[in-house]
Order: C-alpha cells, then sequence, then structure tokens
C-alpha cells in the first residue's frame, strides 16, 4: 500500500494512543521527519488495560530509539458538570498539547484523524443542525496538523496488515456508548452498503465547504485589542452570515474552538434589536455587549476593589490601570482638581447606582448618562474608579473632574496621572 506523509519544518510531536491509526501515522512519520517526538496521554479510564497500552508505546519507542513524552490525566476525577468522560478526556488531553506547544517542546503536533472520522465529525453536526463551516469536518487549527485526514480508514488498514504495523485495540471503541461510536459502528457501515464511495464523497464535500467557508471568512472583519477585551468594528453593519463568521473567527483567535454554538452565535447577531450596553454571556467567562454597530468582548469576569479613604499619598490599582495624584503648578482640563476642595471622608471606589457627577461648567445628571453621553462600553464602566463623597462623584479617575474640586487659576493643583503598573 503506496500512503506517504509530507514532512513537517520544525519538530513534530506525534499523538500516539497504541490503536492502529495512531501507529501508521507514526511509522510514516518516521520515514520522511527529521526532528520527531512521540507523546502518548494515558485518560484514567480504562484501568490496568490504558496503563498497558501506555506501557506498548513506550516499549515501542525505545526499540526504535525514538523520544518518548508519556503522560497520565485523571479524566474520572475532573469532569465538569454537564461533560461527558469523552468531552473531558478530550479537554485534559488538549491542555498537555497546549501545553507542549506554549512551552515549545514541540513546533506542532501531529493528529491521526482520517478521512472516515472526518465523515463522523461531518454527521454529527449536520444531525445536530450545522452550516457551511460545519460541513468542513475537522478544520485547520493553530499548531496541530492531520496528515491523514483524506485517507479513507480501509487503506491504512491496509497499510497496518500489509508493513506488519503493531498496535492495541482499545476496547472502549468496541461499545456502542457514545453517538460517535454509534455512527461508526452502526450508520457508516449501512450507508458504505449502499454507498461504498460515501467516504471519498464526504472528503470531497468538506473541500468544497471549506472553499466556500475560507471566502466567506476572508469577507468578515477581525476582531481588534481594547483596553477591555476586543472589538469587531462595525459588525452589525455587516449581514448576518458575516457578522457569524466574524465571531466564529474571534473565538478562533482566542484559542476557542468548541462550546460556541449556534444559539450563542444567534443570540450575539440579535443583539442589534438590544439597547446599546446589553451585555450577555458566553462559555468560557466571556460575554459580548453591543455598543451601536460595534460588537465587543471580555475574555474575562470583572474584578472587585474593596472602597478604601482617599489619600493624595496612595496609588490606586484596578483592572490594569495604576492612578496616583501628583502635585502640579499648572491646570489640565479632565485630570486637575482643587485637593482643598475634596471633603473629610471622600473614598475611592468603584462606581454605584444612584451616583451623580458634575462636570466642570456642567449639569448634574447620573453618573450612567454622563457615561453612556461619552459612549463607554459596559465594559469600560466596570473598569473604573471613581472619588466620591457619598453618592457625589468629584472625579472619574482618568476621565473627567467635577464641578464640586474645581481648580482655580493659581492652584492648588491635584493632577489624577493614569498609567500601567
Amino acid at each position: 500500500m503506496k500512503l506517504s506523509v509530507k514532512p513537517y519544518k520544525g519538530k513534530l510531536g506525534v499523538a500516539v494512543s497504541g490503536g492502529m491509526d495512531s501507529m501508521v501515522l507514526l511509522d510514516l512519520c518516521r520515514k520522511v521527519q527529521k526532528k520527531l517526538v512521540v507523546i502518548n496521554i494515558e485518560h484514567g479510564i480504562r484501568g490496568a488495560e490504558s496503563v498497558s497500552d501506555s506501557d506498548f508505546v513506550e516499549s515501542y519507542c525505545r526499540l526504535c530509539g525514538l523520544e518518548c513524552l508519556r503522560y497520565s490525566v485523571s479524566t474520572l476525577e475532573n469532569i465538569r458538570p454537564g461533560e461527558s468522560i469523552e468531552l473531558a478526556a478530550r479537554r485534559l488531553r488538549y491542555d498537555v498539547f497546549y501545553k507542549l506547544l506554549a512551552d515549545k517542546t514541540v513546533d506542532a503536533i501531529a493528529l491521526a484523524h482520517h478521512a472516515d472520522d472526518n465523515a463522523e465529525t461531518m454527521l454529527m453536526r449536520i444531525f445536530r443542525g450545522t452550516g457551511i463551516h460545519g460541513l468542513v469536518g475537522m478544520g485547520e487549527r493553530k499548531g496541530f496538523v492531520r496528515p491523514l485526514i483524506g485517507i479513507p480508514h480501509k487503506e491504512i488498514e491496509c497499510y497496518a496488515t500489509e508493513h506488519r504495523i503493531p498496535y492495541v485495540t482499545d476496547s472502549t471503541n468496541l461499545v456502542d456508548d457514545c453517538t460517535r461510536n454509534y455512527i461508526r459502528h452502526e450508520i457508516i457501515p449501512k450507508v458504505l452498503l449502499l454507498y461504498p464511495g460515501a467516504i471519498e464523497a464526504f472528503s470531497r464535500l468538506a473541500e468544497n465547504a471549506k472553499e466556500a467557508d475560507d471566502y466567506i471568512s476572508s469577507c468578515a472583519p477581525t476582531a481588534v485589542k481594547t483596553s477591555y477585551g476586543y472589538k469587531i468594528k462595525d459588525c452589525f453593519g455587516y449581514p448576518e452570515i458575516i457578522q457569524k463568521y466574524a465571531i466564529k473567527k474571534f473565538f478562533e483567535k482566542i484559542g476557542i474552538y468548541q462550546d460556541i454554538e449556534k444559539k450563542h452565535l444567534d443570540s450575539m447577531s440579535a443583539l442589534i434589536n438590544k439597547p446599546n450596553n446589553t451585555v450577555i454571556g458566553l462559555p468560557f467567562g466571556c460575554r459580548a455587549v453591543r455598543m451601536e454597530k460595534d460588537l465587543c468582548f471580555s475574555v474575562k469576569e470583572p474584578g472587585e476593589f474593596m472602597q478604601v479613604p482617599f489619600s493624595e499619598n496612595e496609588n490606586y490599582s484596578f483592572e490594569g490601570d495604576r492612578y496616583t495624584f501628583v502635585r502640579a503648578t499648572e491646570l489640565k482640563r479632565g485630570i486637575t482638581l482643587d485637593p482643598d476642595k475634596v471633603p473629610y471622608g471622600a473614598v475611592i471606589r468603584t462606581r454605584r447606582d444612584g451616583d451623580t457627577f458634575r462636570r466642570v461648567n456642567g449639569k448634574n445628571k447620573q453618573l450612567g448618562d454622563f457615561l453612556n453621553e461619552k459612549k463607554l462600553t459596559a465594559f469600560e464602566k466596570e473598569k473604573l474608579l471613581v472619588l466620591a463623597s457619598g453618592n457625589v462623584v468629584l472625579a472619574i479617575l482618568g476621565l473627567e473632574t467635577a464641578e464640586a474640586v474645581k481648580a482655580e487659576e493659581g492652584g492648588p493643583f491635584l493632577h489624577i496621572i493614569k498609567e500601567k503598573p
């Protein structure tokens, strides 16, 4: 059987479980790859059998003179609420992969997914309801390669037999206890009886879908970094399909490929019909908010700031910003106040409901109304610290000072300086 893979420039890690597919991949990579390391992960699910499989991989590597990185993860002890064993094992496995990539132990990781796997993935997505992107199947992911993705499993089996590739059999693959295994052992065989070329047809469909998917993605705007997270500028000015691709690109940019479902994409697109600064929660602690035509994201929960008495001799840090009060000899609009006008008992804190603010030479109004006029997003508002006396805001640190502490010509002058720690 004439199978081959292309060499990868750099150090390649090959994920090897000991099963037929990964052992064939390892054999093919050994023939063309100069820098190669084997990665084996034991998931702690099948007890002694699972450990024995890892022993097999390690022994094979020792026999062939290959470096083997062996890991064990406790899947059953680390399942999250609502998470299946399969998903938990996958998450923990990829945690190991990502760390190896981040530490530069390897430059890329080769996975043994083949054309049958891709067909199963496509069917699962079709049954659940998918768009063009889902028809691509196992798409590209930074740091990972799938050299066998276009090869039907029957060709891998022939290669293993012809080249006498040793391998072990994972008993869980023979049990129809999850959706993928049901599709693999029940649906696919029946389809192949009627359509022997179905796997190759799925591969062609995936290629065609990828062409359309890549084009639509190229038309979608890219999220840009902001002080509070990310922003897709003018997102709601595009057709809805482009909006969703822009959102998908954002999550891929921050390394999230799973658990962002159609319902989440729909809820974000629906923000166009909601008031400005409407916030929705998303998986992985992300939040999204509409600001005019922009779609903004925060990738972390807001922090807490403990209220403290005001002192011009102290520094105040919050959400990645530091504020200092500095005596000065000149007046600068927006950052200068008269320290003698700050009442006793004034505090530094985050904003609260009921706060009022009157900018210099301006009208008294609710602080929230003033911030809306400044077009601040909900995430930017969460980052604010204020100097306040009761519900009266005397200064919004780094943004504006109030009429109540207005500095006059001749001073004294106290500047509020905002900087990164």
